[in-house]
């Protein structure tokens, strides 16, 4: 049963890595959120968002772009509220595909979460156990082209107006056009580039409520996309986007440029300009005809033959009517199917009394002709999506040579490959890639398809006059892309090369086909039922478990418990590449969970006879404690001889590698210094006054205060913490725990514990700070009394504060906050517990410029002698430190060495 237990998880775990990879590798997919938030299986909201899903499923079928439901509870905690958005300009049948895909996303991967939101290219899905309709939320990101504009500052200038511009119109109603959100503009900015905006919000939205939405949007778009040529800032609610190419359909059809043919009709029907992957048709203007039931015939075949999953195929009728279609090559079979059938049905109506014609999809081609044209090699009619300018542009010399080489490179490639399809990436500097496709008809001979592709090369691109970095131009037989953006699917995510198989072949396609199919169902309700009874003795287990070590804490901590094989797929199964460092506790990883976030897990030793009091302990306090300047706790794993802890990662190391670490010390400004101070004193203070607990944390010192990437400090490590009664000021322990130097003096010989302690050991660390410098030296001599705060009474006495400063700080720095944290940090570590301020008081003094501070009292020296040092056990752990510097514990008992490697 183990054994079967282990597999199954394993199989698991390989599915829910493989959809997430298979998600975030589509060119559509951009980001998906799962909240922390979560449900159990078999609850009564996982089935009523189940509900709610299929829901949404069903209504994407129709020609609806959103749509918003409820599924109502017994009890509020039970409802779920959902919604999906297609962009404006899809169609309904991508529109359709894509919220069916997000739908399989989050069932998979966010099945358990209380509330997530999925966002692709062309929709948006969204569920929460909270009633969020009408509501703009503004909790969102951004996605910027790769690419520079050459003057930042003007750029802005010119799109700022222009996006605006599209807002009003977004959240302008619109007579006839009901509940619609969405608008685009186009706007000229030179010869040669047009800037393409775009602009949307949830229907559900007031006018005055999406604009403020778009607004925010619009705000963030200089900070985030300053100097690209493209961006995109997106809500849950609304988004905005730029770019310098059209990656929406206009509504309004322009026939291609003078130098492709126009085609004989001057507006198509709305259904196909709104198809987003048209790009033009072209129907012969000579006067013979053929017979529309034959041109039906003909059709109906390419498109049956297309729905069988052929990328390219070639037809006839009677000898009177030739046709073929060719697909993209990295396009997937239902997606050439779509297009391939949008197309016959759209070429049938516009050139029916034509002899031969041709349309464009960005996806696919189809052709037909009364002559015998499907073996030949043609060059025309020609449709080109190239901006042209009327003078040369010298600075695209090297660009165009660049170009051109890898065109003629990949043309040699294609013509000489089976399926007559390629692609290429070359990275022209840090920032920008150039990508390429070429293609040729499967049934032309490598010469042909060499030769047609040059001539595209030669002939057809304007290369003295080229105005853009991307575009493409397609013959009927041959045809090439060119972009700085990546516009195809990678090998690994295409179907099968074009090509028409044997009847043999496609016979045992299909019972291959059916095989698998049949296999995969018994195995999804053989492992269903596996789960469920899995699931039960598992839950089962894990409550006990729970409940053995926390009692009745156990029903509030029970949404913070993750699951082992959620943690061993966050760490790659504890990976060497993801080991942060080694304390007291155990190892430190660097995790990654399912949702995205960026997680530290501490992890026990088995073998270790120290740290489960601490890990029952922390668990317990930390959960209830929230603050900016606490790390955040995010849960734990408690399962048989596995004990783990979660925290937030925290990028930057913790305050003792900055401070003593020689090649680190010069990072640290006055003014970075004085804050991170400020930070560690707010921190101490929530914990004494302003959290719904006491908490006194006993273990203060720089290794356990982490710096986030704004150098905000975290106190972190709440092992040896104890929560004490609100009204009570002390507490005696026998067993003395903390590090030597920060430990103040009547808890170390009496066993005495308050706020006060934390505030020595507060004050030891501020002297710390302002000199660069332990309190101990590991190289001191025993007999000797502690360093810096030796150090630091005689230059105080002596009234040459400021020569304690840290050498290592350059610059401007404030003299009257140097020689005021010194006197903090003199008044901290005064003897008499009583005489030290309380956390309330030296907040005041650092946030005030007018307190007058009181003359501080000679610090508390004591012997460093071996009954001392025996009176210490040194238990810390910090949870992501990751400092070269191995911390050298002066004590002749059981302390444990923490040793921390670079991240």
């Amino acid at each position: 049963m183990a054994y079967s237990k282990v597999l199954f998880f394993y199989i698991l775990v390989i599915f829910l890595y493989f959809a997430t990879i298979k998600a975030q590798n589509s060119p559509f997919f951009l980001k998906r959120n799962c909240s922390p938030k979560v449900t159990t299986t078999n609850s009564l909201f996982q089935s009523n968002l189940m509900t709610l899903l299929s829901s949404l499923s069903s209504k994407a079928t129709g020609n609806i772009e959103f749509y918003n439901f409820t599924v109502t509870g017994i009890n509020p905690s039970d409802s779920v509220y959902g919604l999906f958005m297609c962009r404006g300009d899809v169609p309904s049948m991508v529109c359709h595909e894509c919220i069916d895909d997000a739908i399989k996303q989050l069932s998979s991967l966010c099945s358990f979460s209380k509330q997530a939101v999925i966002w692709y290219n062309e929709c948006m899905l969204r569920y929460s156990d909270y009633y969020f309709f009408s509501t703009a939320d503004k909790s969102g990101f951004s996605l910027t082209n790769t690419a520079d504009v050459s003057n930042t500052k003007a750029f802005i200038r010119l799109l700022l107006p222009f996006m605006n511009q599209t807002a009003d119109e977004a959240a302008r109603p619109l007579s006839g056009v009901k509940n619609k959100k969405f608008a685009t503009t186009e706007t000229r900015v030179s010869e040669s580039e047009t800037l393409y905006c775009l602009a949307q919000c949830t229907p559900d939205l007031s006018p005055n409520d999406c604009r403020t939405c778009l607004n925010s949007a619009i705000e963030e778009l200089p900070l985030c996309c300053n100097g690209k040529v493209g961006g995109r800032y997106l809500y849950p609610s609304c988004n905005v986007r730029y770019e310098l190419y059209p990656f929406y359909r206009s509504n309004d059809v322009t026939s291609p440029n003078d130098l492709a043919p126009q085609t004989n009709g001057s507006k198509l029907d709305d259904r196909f300009s709104q198809d987003p992957f048209y790009l033009s048709y072209n129907c012969s203007s000579n006067q013979n005809t053929i017979s529309s039931k034959n041109f039906k015939l003909l059709l109906t075949d390419l498109s049956s033959n297309a729905a069988r999953g052929l990328k390219f195929h070639t037809s006839n009728v009677v000898d009177t009517v030739y046709g073929l279609f060719m697909c993209r090559g990295d396009l997937q079979t239902h997606l050439c199917a779509a297009c391939v059938i949008n197309a016959t049905d759209q070429i049938y109506s516009k050139c029916l009394s034509s002899p031969e014609g041709i349309i464009w999809y960005s996806h696919c081609l189809v052709r037909y002709s009364s002559q015998y044209v499907t073996h030949n090699m043609e060059t025309r009619p020609m449709y080109r999506d190239i901006n042209i300018t009327n003078h040369s542009i010298p600075d695209q010399n090297l660009f165009t040579s660049t170009l051109s080489n890898q065109l003629s490179e990949l043309a040699n490639k294609t013509g000489n490959n089976d399926v007559k399809y390629m692609t290429n990436s070359l990275k022209l500097n840090d920032k920008q890639t150039l990508y390429t496709l070429e293609q040729c008809s499967p049934n032309l001979s490598n010469q042909e398809c060499i030769s047609c592709l040059n001539d595209v090369i030669s002939r057809a691109i304007p290369w003295s006059f080229l105005g853009s970095v991307g575009g493409r131009i397609i013959y009927p037989s041959c045809n090439l892309r060119f972009e700085l953006f990546q516009f195809y699917m990678e090998a690994g995510d295409e179907d099968q090369p074009p090509g028409i198989p044997s009847p043999l072949s496609r016979n045992t396609e299909k019972r291959t086909i059916i095989f698998i199919v049949v296999s995969i169902i018994i195995l999804v309700i053989l492992f269903s039922i596996g789960y469920y009874f899995l699931k039960r003795r598992g839950r089962k287990s894990r409550r006990t478990i729970l409940r053995e070590n926390f009692g009745e804490e156990s029903a509030t901590l029970e949404p913070l418990q993750f699951d082992w094989m959620v943690i061993e797929a966050a760490t790659n199964n504890f990976s060497i590449d993801n080991y942060i460092g080694k304390g007291g506790f155990g190892e430190v990883y660097k995790g990654i969970l399912f949702d995205g976030r960026e997680v530290a897990i501490k992890r026990l030793s088995e073998r270790s006879k120290q740290g489960i009091e601490e890990f029952k302990n922390e668990v317990l306090l930390i959960a209830k404690l929230q603050h900016r300047n606490l790390v955040t706790f995010i849960g734990f794993c408690l399962e048989q001889h596995e004990k783990i802890l979660i925290y937030e990662f925290v990028p930057n190391k913790s305050l003792d590698y900055f401070l003593f670490d020689s090649q680190q010390q010069k990072l640290l400004t006055w003014i970075e210094r004085f804050n991170i101070i400020g930070g560690i004193a707010r921190g101490i203070l929530y914990l004494h006054e302003h959290s719904r607990l006491k908490v006194i944390h006993r273990d203060l010192k720089p290794s356990n205060i982490l710096l986030d990437e704004n150098m905000i400090p975290k106190i972190s490590d709440f092992g040896l913490a104890r929560i004490v009664e609100i009204s009570q000021d002390e507490r005696s322990t026998k067993r003395i725990v903390g590090t030597y130097g920060y430990i103040s003096p009547e808890y170390a010989m009496l066993g005495q514990f308050s706020e006060k302690s934390d505030v020595y050991s507060f004050g030891v660390m501020i002297l710390e700070i302002v000199a660069g410098k332990k309190n101990i030296s590991s190289s001191a001599p025993q007999s000797v009394v502690d360093g810096l705060l030796n150090y630091v009474w005689r230059q105080w006495m002596d009234e040459t504060p400021l020569s304690i400063l840290d050498p290592n700080i350059k610059g401007d720095y404030s003299k009257s906050e140097v020689i005021k944290c010194i006197q903090i940090g003199l008044l901290c570590v005064q003897h008499d517990p009583d005489a030290r301020p309380s956390m309330v008081t030296i907040v005041s003094y650092l946030s005030s410029y007018s307190i007058e501070l009181p003359a501080p009292h000679e610090p508390a020296f004591f012997l460093r002698s071996k009954t001392y040092s025996k009176a210490l056990i040194q238990e810390s752990s910090s949870t992501q430190s990751a400092n070269a510097y191995t911390s050298s514990l002066l004590s002749t008992n059981e302390m444990s060495a923490s040793i921390f490697l670079p991240r």
